[in-house]
This record gives C-alpha cells, sequence and structure tokens, in this order.
C-alpha cells in the first residue's frame, strides 16, 4: 500500500539538502510581528490551503490575503498556513503575508518540519505555533524541537495519532507548555475516522485540537461535544471562505456533552479491542426486555444494550430499563462477581455496556420516553430506526441512524447522508410491512459496498451460527443482533448468546 507520508518526508528531506530551511525564500532577518498566545482562548483553527494528495485541487487560485482577511472577519482564533510545496502547493510567502493580513489572529506553521532550524525559520516569518508530527520525528528530535519553539515563545503543536505518539506527547507536556492535535486523517494513507480523535482525547494532558475532516458546522459541533478546545479546519474553508462563520459559530456555541462522552465511550472500546483482540468487532444485543437477559449479555462481552420503544414483540417501558441499566451497573460495581462465562471485552475493566433506546417515530409516546431517558441519562443513545435524526447540534446524548438496505439506491443514499457530520450509521435489512428484527440478511453485494466506503455498523440476520463467517468476510466495527438469539419473542436464549461470543475472537483464543 502506498504510503503518502513517507513520500512527503523523503522529498522534503531532499529539498532541505538542495535548498537549505528557507526552502529559496527570502525571509526576514528578523520577526515583524509580536507573538499572538496560539489557542489562548478556545475556538477555531481556519486554514490556508490550496490541495492535497487526498483532495487533489482545493482552491489553487486562492490568495492568502484574502483568505486571511476573510478568516479573521470570520472571527476564527488562530490560522494555519500549510508551507509545503511538492504535495500541497504552499509557500513560506504565504505564511509571511498572511501574518501581516490578519494581526488580530495567531498562526500556525503546517508542515512537515524535521530540523530544529526550521523553527526559528517559522518564527521570522511571523508563526506563533509550529507543527511537529510526532510519528516523523524521534524522541530526541521532537523533544529538542519543542524546546526550541518555546525558547523563541512560539506553542508546539504536536500531532499524534497512536499509541506510541501519545506517549510522546505527554513527556513533552512535561518539559513546559504544549498543544496536541488528533488527526483524523492516517497520513500514511489518508483514510479518515472521526472517532480516532475520539478514543485519545481522555488521555491528553493539555489543550487538543480536533483535526481534519469536518465539512459542516455538525463537524464542528461534533468536535467541541468530544471535548476539544480547537478544532483545525481546511478544506472546508479553503475551498468556501463563506462559509467560515458558520463553521466558527458551531465550534465556539457548542459545548462537552453526554453525546461526546458516548462517541468517546465507543472509540475506546473499539481501540480496546483492536490491542486485545484484533478482529473482534463491538457486540450489541438488541431487544432487551428484562434484566436476567441483560446481565447475562453483560456477563458475556456485549458492548452495547438496545432497549426498543417501538411497537414491537421486544418491546419495552421505562420501568423495565431503569430496573436493567440499574442492575447491570451494579453488577459491574461488583468485580469479583465476575462470571466464568465472562468474555475478555467485558472484564477487562468490568465497564457497563452502553445503554440505546431504539425508536421508529420520536413524535410517539414510546419515542418521547426514549428520547427523555436518554436526556437524563438512563440511556446513553438514541438510535433512530428508519426515521430521521432530527437536525440539531446541541442534543445531549448519544445518537445514530439505522437505515434499511435493499437496493444500489439505498446504499447511495446513505453514503450521501453518512458525509453530513454524523459519525456512524447502522444498516439493517430492508424488508417491506416491518423496521426491524426479521432475521433477514443485506444482500452481500450491497454490504460489500458500504464496507468499502465507510466504517460498518451491520444489523439483520447475523446468528451464532454465521457470524464468524459475517465478520471475517465484512470485517465490521459493530454487529447487532436480536431475534436470532430468542428462544421466543423478547426472550433471549442464553445458550444461543453463549455460541454468539464463543465464534467471536477471545482472549484464551
Amino acid at each position: 500500500m502506498r504510503d503518502i507520508l513517507a513520500e512527503i518526508v523523503t522529498r522534503r528531506r531532499e529539498d532541505l539538502q538542495r535548498l537549505g530551511p528557507t526552502f529559496g525564500v527570502k525571509i526576514p532577518e528578523e520577526r515583524k510581528r509580536p507573538i499572538v498566545p496560539f489557542l489562548g482562548v478556545d475556538g477555531t483553527i481556519l486554514e490556508i490551503k490550496r490541495s492535497s494528495p487526498s483532495k487533489g485541487d482545493i482552491a489553487m487560485g486562492l490568495d492568502p490575503v484574502a483568505v486571511a482577511k476573510a478568516y479573521d472577519k470570520a472571527g476564527t482564533q488562530a490560522i494555519s498556513v500549510l508551507t509545503e510545496g511538492n504535495y500541497f502547493h504552499g509557500s513560506l510567502n504565504d505564511l509571511l503575508v498572511a501574518t501581516e493580513a490578519a494581526p488580530r489572529c495567531s498562526f500556525l506553521r503546517k508542515d512537515f518540519l524535521l530540523e530544529e532550524e526550521e523553527i526559528e525559520i517559522a518564527y521570522r516569518c511571523g508563526a506563533d505555533a509550529v507543527l511537529l508530527i510526532a510519528r516523523i520525528l524521534s524522541e530526541e528530535k521532537l523533544l529538542r524541537m519543542a524546546a526550541r519553539a518555546r525558547f523563541f515563545g512560539m506553542t508546539p503543536f504536536i500531532e499524534v495519532r497512536t499509541e506510541e505518539d501519545v506517549l510522546l506527547l505527554q513527556k513533552a507536556a512535561s518539559l513546559g507548555p504544549v498543544i496536541a492535535g488528533v488527526n483524523s486523517r492516517d497520513l500514511a494513507t489518508f483514510h479518515m475516522d472521526s472517532l480516532i480523535p475520539a478514543a485519545f482525547r481522555s488521555r491528553l494532558p493539555c489543550k487538543a485540537v480536533f483535526e481534519s475532516g469536518a465539512l459542516y458546522p455538525e463537524d464542528a459541533a461534533f468536535a467541541r461535544h468530544l471535548g476539544f478546545e480547537g478544532i483545525l479546519i481546511g478544506e472546508a474553508a479553503a475551498k468556501h471562505p463563506e462559509m467560515a462563520g458558520a463553521l466558527v459559530s458551531a465550534f465556539v456555541n457548542a459545548v462537552p456533552n453526554r453525546a461526546g462522552d458516548f462517541w468517546k465511550k465507543i472509540a475506546e472500546r473499539r481501540e480496546t479491542l483492536r490491542k486485545e483482540l484484533p478482529g473482534r468487532p463491538l457486540v450489541k444485543i438488541c431487544g432487551i426486555t428484562n434484566a436476567e437477559d441483560g446481565l447475562n449479555a453483560f456477563a458475556l462481552g456485549a458492548d452495547l444494550l438496545g432497549f426498543v420503544f417501538a411497537k414491537s414483540p421486544r418491546s419495552t417501558d421505562e420501568k423495565t430499563v431503569r430496573e436493567v441499566t440499574h442492575q447491570v451497573v451494579e453488577s459491574a460495581k461488583k468485580k469479583e462477581a465476575v462470571s466464568p462465562e465472562m468474555n475478555f471485552a467485558a472484564s477487562v475493566s468490568r465497564r457497563p455496556p452502553l445503554f440505546v433506546g431504539v425508536i421508529t417515530d420520536a413524535a410517539s409516546e414510546a419515542g418521547k420516553t426514549a428520547l427523555r431517558l436518554a436526556e437524563e441519562g438512563v440511556l446513553d443513545a438514541v438510535q433512530f430506526h428508519g426515521c430521521a435524526l432530527p437536525h440539531s447540534l446541541v442534543a445531549n446524548y448519544g445518537r445514530y441512524a439505522a437505515v434499511r438496505i435493499g437496493n444500489e439506491e439505498n446504499v447511495q443514499m446513505l453514503l450521501a447522508s453518512a458525509k453530513q457530520g454524523e459519525p456512524r450509521t447502522l444498516i439493517d435489512a430492508r424488508v417491506e410491512g416491518t423496521l426491524g428484527g426479521t432475521g433477514q440478511r443485506i444482500p452481500h453485494d450491497l454490504v460489500k459496498k458500504v464496507a468499502s466506503q465507510i466504517p460498518l455498523w451491520l444489523a439483520g440476520g447475523i446468528d451464532c451460527l454465521n457470524v464468524k463467517q459475517v465478520v471475517e468476510e465484512f470485517q465490521p466495527e459493530l454487529i447487532d443482533l436480536s431475534s436470532a438469539l430468542e428462544s421466543s419473542p423478547g426472550k433471549k436464549d442464553l445458550d444461543k448468546m453463549k455460541r454468539l461470543f464463543a465464534q467471536l475472537p477471545s482472549k484464551e483464543k
């Protein structure tokens, strides 16, 4: 597989040897503007960016002076200037003229910096912060470059994306002020995943910035819900400067909340499984109607429990949900009561599963009950199954859509909606006359097409007999089972649940 990051670094080393740290640009002998604290207050970092290896040409005719002034007018706290020339068509000249055009803003030099000499060049060009990518620097070089940035009064902006990166960040933070950036985009493959920043946010020892992937105001609000103090917005701002104000407003008007907490927990669980049980998806057991089934599902390793608030043989009510969630949480606290049936994923920390209300009509009495329980914190999230997500940037609970897939048109509609600011979407089989719990599978080719485009959350026709084949073939991030695990409608079969988890990767295997 092509490693784009390695290509960029190789060409940059060649250019450094040939042109030196100024890359042939005439640099002032002294800095002309005072330091402006980088991310002194929480806010957005809008980027001056012409192109990228992933998107190609974005705004090749961009005027950095005009764009900097537009970003300043939009109210951004900071501006990032991409100065890499081979793959992003940037230049140190862009940084020089942009810093003069927007003196109120702080400026980040965003580049693939490799040598200490480049820090002083950034300072003389007017930068207030410099990007240091942990993935391409040794520990010794990273710490020296961070110290050099502080010497000039600039902020080291350290980008992380792996466990090893976070350890380097923590060491750098112990030696002086830093700001962390977590990139949704893997710079080696340029694959995007908004749950990478979510997975790491709770472990970062300093202010942090959500990088890449914010195309809509909903994306900006999502980053703030996760608890990030800043968000770096590239393509959306550079390509459409007129959107800058809406992106800034969406971020600064949002707050960290339980919606962000839900996605952080999902992301953290996923990363634990990737590390400890490679190939094992998150598992949601849906249609829980009694405490016994909920406790058994938890003991076996379920990551999420679903409660149906709709017309269904598996429908439940508020009293039952309160009872089940209470008993499961209490069971999680009793570490000495670990069941011998428990899967490793559950036994690592005895974390209770996440609780999800499933609704098909937000305006129905059942739907309203689920939404109220989510607002109260009894439920962690709401699954909008076959009904539209409400347009809201401020819901104080996790939420995601479940869509029914039966043909190519359904897939194309799903892929279009998946780009509108929602981290994940569950897909289920489309069966006329029913919204779920059918036991029917989505056509193979349609599942493949979805899985090739977005992280796969899969429901429909998965059971203890075919789950191993489903997981191996489609590599879903999450699987959702309901009717296939029942002894009768609304009652789970413990033996089927045991057989299900026995087919999944486990510590013993």
